[in-house]
């Protein structure tokens, strides 16, 4: 059953700044790219724009927030303009994020109680800004933590299989320790898993990513320790192979621009470790999924350098969705527990100065610029553009696109 949403602006009167709502029709939000799930309503004058943007449940927060950006940026034309966010639950990160959004638009939200009267309950200006902790997930297991489960002979087995990994570090390999299993990841790509099994586990090659039908049925692998405490050759031969299949995509220029990005994040070598010192692990697990289930994070990458955490969202596709969903993400991770604990490799605090840099190509920096007019600290995510020639010479310089930034970076020797 459709809602009718004018019907319960009128008897809400003392809800909104105006009155006498106009709905957008439907055809008129196809020829201006809005969003076709959520309700669009105008009011005001030409000095002071209004706006509502409804729906009755939200499936992604990062959606919404954005389509009602882009309401306000049509209705705005340079004016002042307040936004309406009506919806019947929010979450923490999307009314912290709501904080942030500034320069021509106000954002404000609403709640709508269908079965309540009266139904729409504003939502005070200190609850967007409440001060409230995020308890996001736990500690990342290490290795010695995770064999604790296990029978004296896995646990030597499993020091076996930590040594094969961990000498392929240079090459890309990293280790990812999780619960249940461990994850070895090259880039983007999951090459092999150890997985626990009672009190033992199964070590096997991981091959969703691969698309030939003969190189999965040649490099579908079991891992095991023989009596000698050595890993199975077939194995150790197999997983060399799949890295120098991989390390040859990469040269030849195979590698989808964000497996190559997510590559060359790791080794973090030329600019990356120029302008933000090594590269630093994710080193938290999600307790559960949900709303704020720090699984989010390992999309970006880290920093460290000097005592100082650096954020980096690689930005692709999409960049309005992708910007605006670090902007939800960066709420969660400034009211975090979990940074007020980050240490560096030598365990030394780490500081995160509250800037996620967003790192794109060239060509859809524009687009992302956008979001600057919405935001109330445009500084808190800096813009980078990756050189023209990355993909064949690699990360040796990176490029400033936000002008505050530049005077800086040139008295360091950066630009």
């Amino acid at each position: 059953m459709s809602i009718t949403w004018n019907i319960i602006w009128e008897s809400h009167p003392d809800v909104f700044i105006v009155k006498d709502w106009k709905e957008y029709p439907e055809d008129k939000k196809r020829s201006s790219r809005l969003p076709l799930q959520y309700a669009y309503f105008m009011g005001g004058e030409t000095t002071l724009r209004v706006g509502i943007i409804a729906c009755s449940s939200i499936i992604r927060e990062e959606e919404f927030l954005l389509a009602g950006l882009l309401w306000g940026h049509r209705l705005s034309n340079g004016a002042k303009t307040v936004i309406y966010y009506v919806a019947p639950d929010f979450s923490k990160p999307f009314l912290t994020g709501l904080s942030k959004i500034g320069g021509t638009i106000d954002a404000r939200a609403v709640y709508w109680r269908e079965k309540l009267t009266p139904s729409l309950y504003p939502i005070p200006g200190k609850q967007l800004l409440s001060r409230s902790r995020y308890a996001l997930g736990e500690e990342r297991p290490d290795w010695k933590r995770w064999g604790a489960g296990l029978n004296p002979v896995a646990r030597q087995q499993l020091i076996t299989v930590k040594d094969f990994f961990g000498n392929l570090a240079s090459r890309g390999v990293q280790l990812l320790v999780k619960n249940q299993s461990i994850n070895v990841v090259w880039g983007n790509f999951e090459i092999a898993e150890v997985r626990r099994k009672g009190k033992k586990f199964e070590l096997c090659t991981k091959l969703k990513w691969l698309k030939s039908k003969e190189h999965m049925l040649k490099w579908q692998k079991q891992g095991w320790v023989d009596s000698s405490g050595s890993l199975n050759t077939g194995f150790c031969a197999t997983i060399l192979d799949i890295l120098d299949y991989l390390e040859a995509l990469e040269q030849e220029g195979k590698l989808r621009p964000q497996d190559l990005l997510a590559s060359l994040l790791y080794k973090g070598e030329g600019a990356l470790k120029m302008l933000w010192g090594s590269p630093w692990a994710w080193p938290w697990l999600p307790k559960e999924r949900g709303e704020n289930s720090v699984i989010e994070f390992e999309e970006w990458s880290f920093f460290q350098g000097n005592g100082q955490l650096s954020v980096v969202c690689p930005i692709f596709e999409k960049p309005l969705l992708k910007g605006v969903r670090s902007i939800l993400l960066a709420s969660v991770l400034e009211r975090s527990l979990l940074l007020v604990s980050a240490k560096d490799d030598q365990g030394n605090p780490l500081v995160w100065d509250g800037r996620v840099h967003w790192l794109t190509t060239l060509g859809k920096e524009e687009e992302l610029r956008r979001c600057y007019s919405w935001l109330n600290d445009p500084g808190k995510f800096p813009i980078w553009t990756l050189p023209e020639n990355w993909q064949e010479n690699g990360i040796y310089e990176l490029n400033c696109q936000s002008n505050y930034l530049n005077h800086s970076l040139m008295q360091k020797g950066y630009l």
